[in-house]
């Protein structure tokens, strides 16, 4: 009998804790509420999953143009013209050259970015995010679809989106809480320095080695063998463009605000717009010695680019490589993992940047997941690359003075019209050029210095592993590993707390009671239960008769395996001849854990019922 009871109270206590039933078991006797008052509160409740149901699904609420369009004047208007026609002049050439690191034509990146910016207008709730290709997204699709016709990035875009939707509607974003800022800084910074090395080539005009996952230092040694190979023509461009961009990145500089408002202004305007200035200058260079240098152009050029915007077009169906039709299932599954980790670093690297530049940093962290999920699900439907917020041209848009989402329109309408009218020139662009405007884009994603900082207190010798982790790993083995290795070797800090957990032990002397007092901290869940048990019973075991109470202020949280063991517990140390108190027990947990107040502290009593008498033993035992 005393082992049924004892199985019902902890079912008690399993559903006390879980919030259904509080004050429902052998100790407690409650009269069945009448037929009306449940049918009442059943209607409250669904009347309340209604209202919010709609609040969630209402048009303002996911269409937010709806909200600020409303009050949008002519200030505005001009404000977003000229920060979107800046944001299209960074944008149109680091989608050319985004594309190329995906091993992609041009005019995937271009796709991308006319897509991205035009849904963001009405789904975005951050002016400032431009959504388009970026280095990150372009280096992650390139490890899974390398080698792999244009179809499969297609397809990885829209999966991609159709899980970032999926994270918006269960509200899954706090996923990414699981990625550390040091691993974050490694992740972008080995992804930096992947980049640097794979253009390495270009820059320096090598002959173009079939995409492989070899591994940074490969890529670079394997450039290293090959230098005297490198074409003198290309090699000149890239550097000359390379030390262009940073002049031109430093150009304000040159005349403070302080002294000359006006000129200090032009000047910034063209910093901004250094990558088509040197993108144009260069593409016109290469269009007038193709004209006149008797040997032709003495550097290698991007080539043709197909014209317009591709017709509307699902994703779902199969393509055929070669004599062989591969289903649109055959490709998510040759895909494997990236259909996970490209969303998840997408959502990390757009939340990240919306928190940056939100006004109080308060973000809809559901809406900005469902519109980075339409822009690569409607982008996907005209063949484009999969897309995320770019820190550098939200920048820009940022130092522009943007005021609404509205200014992605312009930049939009300036990419149609890139992809309209100028691709043919888009022929003339020299690859070396390309990049350059690569190296000096990412050269900022660099974190290097955050190695130092790392090991200095508050931060932990644990941060600086998973630092060093990520990035090796990386580095010798994908991005895609490195991510995940990172993320595992972080979590080690938070769980050993709750295997390992840490207890505050001293000996209190009264009046009115000499007692071994324990705090465990955090709390105490089931990987944490045997350690705390061995630290109690072994003061118990050494210090017995002395009463040990169990200060259990610091609880965050409890399990069923935890409350079942506190229970034991409390018997283990009765046995050694001293009890064993709880304090500081939170109420709703009092109820769960059926205790019982005493004048030193909670205790648990034993299961009684009135059907059944104690016998002369169970008398013995209770006194």
């Amino acid at each position: 009998m005393q082992t049924v009871l004892g199985v019902m109270v902890e079912e008690e206590e399993l559903r006390a804790l879980q919030g259904e039933g509080h004050g429902v078991g052998p100790y407690h006797h409650e009269e069945p509420k009448d037929s009306g008052s449940l049918s009442s509160l059943s209607s409250d409740a669904t009347k309340r999953w209604w209202e919010r149901l709609r609040s969630e699904c209402s048009p303002s609420r996911r269409l937010p143009i709806l909200t600020w369009i409303r009050r949008y004047d002519g200030e505005d208007a001009l404000s977003d013209l000229i920060a979107g026609v800046t944001l299209g002049l960074t944008m149109i050439p680091q989608s050319i050259a985004y594309a190329t690191i995906a091993g992609l034509p041009s005019q995937y990146g271009l796709y991308a970015a006319f897509m991205g910016s035009l849904v963001y207008v009405f789904c975005g709730t951050v002016r400032e995010v431009s959504i388009g290709p970026t280095s990150l997204m372009s280096l992650m699709t390139l490890e899974y679809t390398a080698g792999r016709p244009p179809e499969y990035v297609i397809v990885l875009a829209f999966a991609s989106g159709l899980v970032e939707l999926a994270m918006g509607a269960f509200r899954l974003g706090f996923l990414v809480c699981f990625i550390s800022v040091p691993v974050t800084s490694a992740f972008t910074s080995a992804t930096a320095l992947i980049i640097i090395g794979a253009q390495l080539g270009n820059l320096l005009g090598l002959p173009r080695l079939p995409a492989s996952d070899s591994g940074f230092f490969s890529t670079v040694s394997g450039v290293v063998r090959r230098l005297q190979e490198a074409n003198v023509g290309d090699t000149t461009l890239g550097a000359s463009c390379l030390v262009l961009l940073v002049a031109l990145q430093f150009l304000p500089r040159l005349v403070p605000a302080s002294h000359h408002r006006r000129l200090h202004r032009l000047l910034w305007y063209i910093s901004l717009a250094r990558n088509a200035i040197v993108v144009l200058v260069s593409a016109l260079l290469a269009h007038h010695l193709s004209q006149t240098w008797p040997n032709g152009v003495p550097f290698r050029l991007s080539g043709n680019v197909e014209p317009g915007i591709p017709a509307f077009e699902w994703p779902v169906r199969g393509i055929t490589v070669g004599n062989t039709t591969v289903s649109f299932l055959e490709i998510t599954s040759e895909l494997g993992s990236g259909l996970l980790l490209v969303p998840l670093v997408a959502v990390l690297a757009n939340v990240a940047i919306a928190k940056a530049f939100a006004t109080d940093g308060v973000v809809d962290a559901t809406q900005e997941l469902i519109a980075l999920g339409l822009c690569n699900v409607v982008g996907s439907c005209f063949r484009a690359m999969p897309t995320t917020g770019a820190f550098t041209r939200s920048a820009v848009s940022h130092a522009s003075g943007v005021r609404t989402p509205l200014s992605g329109l312009y930049s939009a309408l300036l990419t149609l019209l890139a992809l309209g009218v100028l691709t043919p020139h888009f022929y003339y662009i020299p690859r070396a050029t390309l990049a350059a405007v690569l190296i000096a884009a990412v050269a900022s994603m660099l974190d290097l210095a955050i190695v130092r900082r790392l090991p200095r207190p508050p931060a932990s010798l644990s941060d600086l592993l998973s630092w060093t982790v990520c990035f090796a790993v990386c580095l010798l083995r994908g991005v895609e590993v490195g991510l995940l290795c990172g993320m595992g070797v972080s979590l080690f800090e938070p769980l050993r707390h709750w295997v390992w957990p840490r207890a505050e032990r001293s000996t209190v002397r009264g009046p009115p009671l000499t007692y071994r007092h324990i705090r465990p901290n955090p709390g105490l869940l089931y990987p944490g239960v045997d350690r705390l048990r061995t630290l109690v019973l072994a003061d118990a075991r050494r210090l017995a008769p002395l009463p040990i109470v169990l200060d259990c202020g610091q609880f965050v949280a409890l399990d069923y395996s935890a409350v079942r063991a506190l229970r034991e517990l409390s018997e283990e140390v009765t046995r050694f001849g001293g009890p064993m108190f709880l304090r500081n027990v939170q109420p709703a947990w009092q109820k769960a854990l059926q205790l019982r107040e005493t004048e030193h502290g909670f205790v648990f009593p034993r299961p009684t019922t009135n059907e059944t008498k104690p016998t002369g033993r169970d008398r013995k035992d209770s006194v």
